[in-house]
């Protein structure tokens, strides 16, 4: 069965209000929501919203739909040790394919002319990912804190109060993801300070 594989220190059923919390906040704020938080953020902000939201929806959908079909295929097969994926090495073709969808992302953005926003998002999210993926291979980085950091660090680029907001919640998914045992605070680190500084770089050297 597919719950023999599940590493035995992850916490997947909870034994008090505190662990409920953690579950809860590590199964929404999950990457999927930092990918449509960071586009979100610059839809937000930018002058024309609607012509940025038609660029933000068309990168979205190259980015997150290839990868999504793929887990919820292996999800239904029984290939995940849990919905979460808490055996590292389930990631690593999730990793893989979501590089290439990202990166395809990012080379129709630059063909097509998308604004410079949307662009260095999806940049943004292609390197986060792809350097994720080739740590995996080695060691479980925190995805779920990578993501909400990366928009946390987009948000704080626009806006210092919205921004104090993200952080709050990278915060709270840092405590979740450490408390359900998925990752230790060092991987939850790893994970956040990587994706602040590609956010940075990429949104201060790349127009």
């Amino acid at each position: 069965m597919a719950h023999s594989k599940i590493p035995s220190d992850v916490m997947l059923v909870p034994a008090d209000n505190l662990d409920r919390i953690a579950l809860f906040l590590s199964k929404f704020f999950s990457p999927l929501f930092g990918f449509i938080g960071g586009y979100s953020v610059v839809v937000f902000v930018a002058e024309d919203q609607r012509a940025v939201l038609g660029w933000a929806m068309l990168s979205m959908g190259i980015q997150i739909i290839p990868t999504l079909i793929l887990y919820r295929i292996r999800l239904s097969q029984g290939r995940y040790s849990d919905p979460d994926m808490s055996k590292r090495t389930d990631r690593n073709e999730v990793y893989i394919l979501g590089a290439v969808s990202m990166l395809t992302a990012v080379l129709v953005m630059g063909y097509y002319g998308a604004p410079a926003s949307i662009t260095q998002v999806a940049l943004s999210f292609f390197l986060i990912g792809a350097a994720c993926g080739v740590i995996n291979v080695w060691w479980k980085i925190s995805m779920h804190a990578s993501a909400i950091a990366a928009v946390a660090t987009i948000a704080t680029m626009q806006s210092r109060s919205l921004g104090m907001v993200f952080w709050m919640v990278v915060a709270m998914v840092a405590w979740s993801r450490i408390r359900t045992r998925n990752h230790s605070s060092g991987q939850v680190t790893a994970g956040t300070v990587l994706a602040t500084m590609v956010v940075y770089v990429v949104h201060r050297y790349i127009a």
